[in-house]
């Protein structure tokens, strides 16, 4: 056997073993562990993802870790994200961070909208204070604004079913 198929053929062994173990089926042959990672690669790219929709004014996405009063001012702690909605199904969102979690204060007079409960999409608006003393009933994603001093205008929790 020349050099040059030795090579191939430990290529293609080390090649099957990474995909047996990279499948989690360490007991697979070569062959069930290439058609499960071929299946499920196949499952993943016939799913298609564009953008969450942002209401008319907003241009942020982020979650909100925790909320606390800084020296009499509300200040939340949150992470930034982007958004993504599976197109075959509303209901699949993906969220991924875009930064590091950081803290941004309230300007005055901010509007804050948050669910009334798990099971409605009535919103009810809330003082940016009562996000330190009450627990989310849906999720911990929020469209928001920001002015020019790096401070929230306005936010609204993301309704997700």
């Amino acid at each position: 056997m020349s050099h040059r198929y030795v090579s191939a053929a430990a290529v293609l062994a080390s090649t099957a073993a990474l995909l047996a173990v990279a499948s989690g089926s360490s007991g697979a042959s070569p062959n069930q562990a290439a058609s499960a990672t071929t299946a499920s690669t196949t499952a993943v790219s016939t799913t298609a993802w564009q953008p969450c929709y942002l209401p008319k004014g907003y241009k942020h996405f982020f979650e909100l870790e925790s909320a606390k009063k800084v020296q009499g001012k509300t200040v939340v702690r949150v992470t930034p994200e982007t958004c993504s909605v599976n197109t075959k199904n509303d209901e699949d969102v993906a969220y991924t961070p875009l930064g590091a979690a950081r803290s941004l204060a309230f300007a005055p007079g901010a509007s804050v909208e948050v669910f009334s409960d798990i099971n409605s999409t009535t919103v009810k608006s809330v003082a940016p204070t009562w996000l330190v003393n009450h627990k989310l009933t849906n999720s911990p994603h929020f469209y928001y604004r920001v002015n020019g001093k790096n401070q929230i205008t306005a936010m609204q929790e993301i309704y997700h079913p």
